[in-house]
């Protein structure tokens, strides 16, 4: 299979085995949203990348179609496939490929959008702030699916980003529990400002961090903040005033939302 990805100043395309399998305006005119509504954090709707990331995710959507299409037509045909089954099988590859385009799990769109611009990470598809409600919501699943103590995790998020599911530290930290990038790759989350994923794998971690340190809470939030090389550097609390002030201001906020819970 021969696939050819061409870029020039006016348009984008691509050609696979001497056909051109897409074909994109470079200066078309887009809403500032990936196609399901989900804006690009930090990213003007109207600058070249915001363009150039639209082509790529859409160009493996189309890729990743039609590549399951070919797979199914080394199948034979059932003749008593109603044309309803059929257009819905359509309509599932189609939903699978858009799906995989916008979540990276395929990596072509990465792989088209470095060509295009010369960058590594692609912007993310950022939902809507999530509300105190979903929150709740998922603090509570991932309470229950890994037996941690929400209020632990509540306090770790209200420190962390005050609940703002978009928030972005000078560092890089992203979403509710302010996850680097390489510890949400290891945790399994794709998204960080995706709200669920962010709880999710935040706590995961959270609990890595104190099955590490034999359940000493004081030592896991240290290193939750400071990294568990100067915790086990150190033998306890890293003596850095922010680390001290994070582990003592969690601690007291998980003691008040036990209290309230208790009244």
């Amino acid at each position: 299979m021969a696939l050819t990805f061409k870029n020039g100043s006016k348009s984008a395309f691509a050609i696979l085995n001497g056909t051109i399998f897409a074909f994109y305006p470079v200066d078309m005119s887009i809403s500032g949203t990936d196609g399901l509504g989900m804006r690009l954090p930090g990213v003007n709707a109207s600058t070249a990348d915001a363009k150039k990331l639209q082509v790529a995710q859409e160009f493996e959507a189309m890729f990743i179609h039609q590549m399951l299409k070919s797979m199914r037509n080394t199948v034979p045909k059932d003749e008593n496939t109603s044309t309803g089954r059929r257009i819905f099988t359509e309509m599932m590859d189609e939903q699978i490929a858009n799906t995989a385009s916008r979540t990276g799990s395929f990596g072509l769109a990465q792989i088209i959008y470095k060509e295009l611009t010369g960058k590594d990470e692609m912007p993310m598809n950022t939902p809507p702030k999530a509300s105190e409600k979903q929150v709740e919501t998922w603090v509570n699943e991932a309470s229950a699916s890994t037996n941690m103590d929400k209020n632990l995790i509540k306090a770790v998020i209200h420190q962390e980003s005050g609940g703002n599911s978009l928030a972005r530290s000078d560092k890089g930290a992203k979403g509710l529990m302010q996850l680097m990038d390489p510890t949400a790759k290891e945790m399994g989350v794709i998204n960080s400002y995706n709200g669920r994923e962010n709880i999710m794998g935040g706590t995961k971690y959270l609990k890595l961090l104190l099955e590490r340190f034999n359940g000493d809470e004081s030592k896991a939030l240290a290193a939750y903040n400071a990294g568990p090389t100067a915790v086990e550097n150190y033998g306890t609390v890293p003596p850095f005033q922010e680390t001290q002030n994070y582990v003592k201001n969690v601690l007291q906020y998980r003691e008040q939302l036990s209290q309230e819970t208790a009244l």
